[in-house]
């Protein structure tokens, strides 16, 4: 009887030990700090916004004062252009320094510093 009372005290032990430990790994995994796309998102420069000629020069400047390209977009804080950044070709290019107009456009940085025509 002794035994029996042992061996019962043990698997009740044993399963006592499991469950704690499964519900700390689930406590564990809970409150893990996720890898949110909030946190991750690459913030867009600020930048003087150009037309862009057939043949690649800069045309207008269209704003005095430097802004993202989402607010440059339509829907934006300040839309700039109708463009929707669908295609190819650019509409619309962004500079970090003001640039002389009539010149052939330098190559953007990336994609943050160019809108394409809409479809």
């Amino acid at each position: 009887m002794y035994t029996k009372s042992f061996n019962t005290k043990k698997t009740w032990l044993g399963a006592m030990f499991s469950f704690a430990l499964v519900a700390i790994m689930g406590l564990t995994f809970a409150f893990k700090p996720s890898d949110s796309s909030a946190n991750n998102k690459k913030v867009q420069p600020n930048l003087y916004w150009y037309q862009i000629s057939s043949s690649g020069t800069l045309q207008t400047q269209l704003n005095s004062t430097p802004q993202t390209k989402d607010d440059s977009m339509p829907g934006g804080s300040n839309p700039l252009t109708s463009c929707e950044d669908q295609t190819a070709a650019d509409c619309i290019r962004g500079y970090e320094t003001v640039q002389t107009i009539d010149d052939i456009a330098p190559a953007p940085a990336d994609n943050d510093h160019r809108v394409r025509f809409s479809n």
